[in-house]
């Protein structure tokens, strides 16, 4: 077996693509724990409020290739990297001659739901969950959506959006506590509370209500929510559970150099399982763009005698909440410096982080021109000048143009620390 690629999400199909690109006289088989693989995981949210039919989650199909095999619902027990295998839960053995490991990981679930036993709590991760989701969501209306993350806040919104009763609750600081600073969250915040959704930020989990068997309500916060469904989106937890006692994990992580490589030479891995160490820290930028990217990347080095980095590091992700555009550049940074642009009766603010004068991440809401400009900025990991600052500013000649009535004063806010 030449090559084997555990895990069937957008970075393992990325991978198995690119490998048979890369390496078309190399047989390529991965092996997904679902039983369907290849999916849009970002298009959950819509399927599960109805706004899209299940054919329309997954990859377009690929033509026959002899030399790619696809395995669903195979789980691996263990992995033993002297001897270049996997053992599968069924006892069956697969050998390799290099491994990309893109398997994600398992949905969290916090505090007491993690062992809460009763109908109407479902985690927004896989399509199997998914569907049992939709179909119970035909009969119950209240709908609570637990967490902070990016999936949190699409599914309340495309839920409200198909007439549900929505409410959001955030467990601590804001909504995108990783992805957007206190002011933009502010925005987005309050234009979920414009599509009818109620917002609980700084609410704690504390305590279930069941009746027969069935979630009730939710305490946090120190009010009790009532809800009969429970969707929770709190993030993910890497799964390295089968790479005990393999020597991969260092203090439980699965950790790979700016190559995708992990301590094996023979074994990459790509996605929310690893763990990137660059530049003296450890890195997941966990995307859907960085997905793409790293198991690209992953397929093209697995034999090379000198494997290439992973030169774009950046957090870059796009979305629409029902009328309101949104990229994010990068996390907030401590001690940065801010430049920002904002008109807050239209939903706007534009915002770039400075460290030593150089852009190292930033969010775009309301207006999202000069995205693609504003990212290279920040990849190029330079200094950027008055003029490149101005990429915030409105109608700044020969830049952005902000749609805007005439004699509306611009803002262009700096603030010194964050």
């Amino acid at each position: 077996m030449a090559c084997i690629i555990v895990g069937g999400g957008v970075a393992g199909f990325q991978a198995a693509a690119a490998c048979r690109a890369a390496w078309p006289d190399r047989a390529v088989t991965l092996i997904d724990a679902e039983k369907e693989a290849g999916y849009y995981r970002t298009l959950l949210p819509q399927f599960i409020a109805g706004g899209i039919a299940e054919e329309d989650l997954f990859f377009p199909p690929r033509g026959v290739d002899p030399l790619l095999t696809v395995l669903r619902g195979v789980r691996v027990r263990s992995l033993d990297c002297k001897e270049r295998r996997l053992v599968l839960e069924n006892g069956e053995t697969l050998s390799y001659e290099r491994l990309i490991l893109a398997h994600g990981g398992d949905p969290y679930l916090p505090g007491i739901l993690a062992t809460a036993a009763c109908g109407g709590i479902f985690p927004v991760r896989d399509l199997t969950t998914a569907r049992k989701t939709k179909e119970w969501l035909a009969d119950h209306r209240n709908v609570l959506v637990f967490g902070g993350s990016l999936v949190a806040v699409k599914t309340a919104a495309h839920l409200r959006h198909a007439g549900f009763e929505v409410s959001l609750v955030v467990r601590r600081g804001h909504v995108l506590l990783r992805a957007l600073s206190p002011e933009a969250a502010k925005v987005v915040e309050n234009h979920l509370r414009d599509l009818g959704i109620r917002l609980h930020v700084n609410a704690p989990l504390e305590d279930l209500r069941i009746k027969e068997g069935v979630i009730s309500g939710l305490k946090a916060g120190g009010e009790w929510l009532p809800c009969d469904t429970l969707l929770v989106a709190a993030g993910t937890s890497p799964d390295t559970s089968f790479l005990e006692g393999s020597g991969l994990l260092t203090d439980g992580e699965l950790v790979v150099n700016p190559a995708l490589q992990t301590s094996d030479p023979r074994i990459f891995a790509a996605g929310d399982v690893a763990v990137i160490a660059a530049g003296g820290e450890k890195i997941s930028p966990n995307t859907w763009p960085q997905a793409v990217s790293q198991g690209k990347r992953a397929a093209e080095n697995l034999y090379r005698s000198t494997p290439l980095p992973l030169t774009d590091l950046t957090r870059i992700n796009a979305m629409e909440l029902h009328g309101l555009a949104m990229v994010t550049l990068g996390p907030p940074v401590d001690g940065a410096e801010v430049i920002s642009y904002e008109r807050p009766e239209a939903k706007v603010r534009r915002e770039l982080f400075l460290i030593g004068g150089k852009p190292v991440g930033g969010a775009l809401i309301g207006d999202i021109s000069a995205a693609g400009t504003l990212h290279a900025l920040i990849h190029s990991g330079r200094v950027i000048g008055s003029g490149e600052a101005a990429l915030l500013r409105p109608q700044a000649t020969g830049v952005i143009p902000f749609p805007e009535p005439a004699g509306r004063r611009e803002a262009l806010i700096l603030s010194s620390k964050r």
